[in-house]
């Protein structure tokens, strides 16, 4: 149903979701490098109070946020690269009041495929005051709305996320036979950013735009999974390949990296990386598997401070809404045998029910990504304990790179 050929050959794709289908993109590992210096997570028989109050933290981080999510889907035009074009989804904070009435996001490629958001409401009115700007990039064979666990949430903290398709990288063209190789996918996707970037500036700017005024340009983030964290690494870094050197961009101040896949890029590549960084990733991801994805990276990227959390469990796809997805086409009569086939093969494990749940990946997930962008994004100390490695959750090990 798709073909590898054109991407690493361990940087596997989930591929789902025939005609109208969707591809989710495809780390094992023990922890610390013995290169890194680093403080672990803390024992069990550690301070008490510094163990209460991590623990305390680490439920507040992970709590759905005090604002409704706001969503709309835009178009992106890039003419510096001949009107590139691509669609970007936006979720935003809203007022809970304002959102009476107001239908629910529909996330679908056709009637049938897809599900309805349980969080997000279609155009709600945004929030008075201006947020940071989170934008996310998804895997290779990805999609702007794979990871609403994740997109949808940080909304709901006080966020406005914007997620682009990469072209030649989502599901529908690499099935469709319009995927682009390696080499251009990797240059192209840190200028998607930037287009992505310009979009959302361009809309803070335009009186006439729902979210005029709502973002703070000076608070800029960036995060993605597998393909995307090679993306968000490459941004703010640069990598050279046959085609050339990528832009980077000095807007972005901190990155979130979940599962990246990093093999392609240089050690001075990496070392270029000088912002606050957080690398998430998963012991049973075999596609970007954490020796040689994740040690390499925290070993030399620049930036401080530099926080490392490896899920004990999960696999590369635990990233994604994949058992949302999985679920949500279950019943679905008109979805070909051979994607149903090919959707089973690929969610296994990330929704096996004897492996770490995707909801416990989430929480995970989300509770560090909150609080460090928290801290970074505003310069609050509440979530300091647990930043510190404090008593993380037992499924987690947490490393603070000195």
């Amino acid at each position: 149903m798709l073909s590898n050929a054109k991407l690493p050959t361990r940087v596997g794709t989930l591929a789902f979701l025939a005609s109208a289908a969707v591809v989710l993109a495809g780390c094992g590992g023990d922890g610390s490098s013995a290169d890194e210096t680093a403080t672990e997570s803390a024992p069990a028989g550690g301070d008490a109070a510094a163990i209460a109050a991590s623990e305390a933290e680490q439920a507040q981080a992970g709590e759905q946020g005090p604002f409704a999510v706001g969503h709309r889907t835009i178009t992106v035009t890039d003419d510096s690269r001949d009107g590139r074009t691509f669609e970007a989804d936006i979720w935003y904070p809203s007022d809970p009041s304002a959102t009476a009435g107001v239908n629910p996001t529909e996330y679908s490629f056709l009637p049938g495929l897809g599900y309805t958001s349980k969080i997000s409401f279609a155009d709600a009115p945004a929030a008075e005051g201006e947020f940071p700007l989170l934008v996310y990039s998804h895997g290779g064979g990805g999609f702007r709305w794979v990871a609403t666990f994740f997109t949808e949430f940080m909304a709901s903290q006080g966020y406005v996320v914007i997620a682009p398709d990469h072209p030649g990288s989502t599901a529908l063209d690499q099935l469709s036979g319009a995927g682009v190789d390696e080499q251009t996918n990797a240059f192209e996707r840190p200028a998607d950013i930037t287009a992505t970037i310009d979009a959302a500036l361009a809309a803070d700017a335009d009186t006439a735009d729902p979210l005029a005024g709502r973002i703070d340009d000076r608070l800029i983030a960036l995060s993605g999974h597998s393909w995307g964290g090679y993306t968000s690494l490459a941004t703010v870094a640069g990598h050279t390949n046959s085609l050339g050197a990528t832009t980077t961009d000095p807007r972005v101040k901190a990155l979130v990296l979940m599962a990246p896949y990093t093999e392609m890029l240089s050690d001075e590549e990496l070392a270029q990386v000088d912002v606050p960084t957080f690398v998430v990733s998963s012991t049973g991801d075999t596609s970007t598997p954490i020796e040689s994805n994740t040690e390499r990276p925290v070993s030399l990227i620049e930036g401080r401070p530099l926080l490392r959390v490896d899920i004990q469990g999960g696999s590369h796809n635990s990233f994604t809404d994949v058992c949302k997805l999985r679920d949500a086409v279950a019943g679905n009569t008109n979805l070909p045998e051979a994607v149903k086939a090919e959707l089973a093969r690929g969610s296994q494990d990330a929704c096996d029910p004897a492996a770490l749940s995707v909801e416990v990946v989430a929480d995970i997930t989300n509770s560090y990504a909150n609080a460090f962008l928290a801290r970074e994004m505003t310069g609050t100390d509440e979530f300091d304990e647990m930043l510190n490695c404090v008593a993380p959750p037992a499924d987690a090990v947490c490393t603070v790179i000195e």
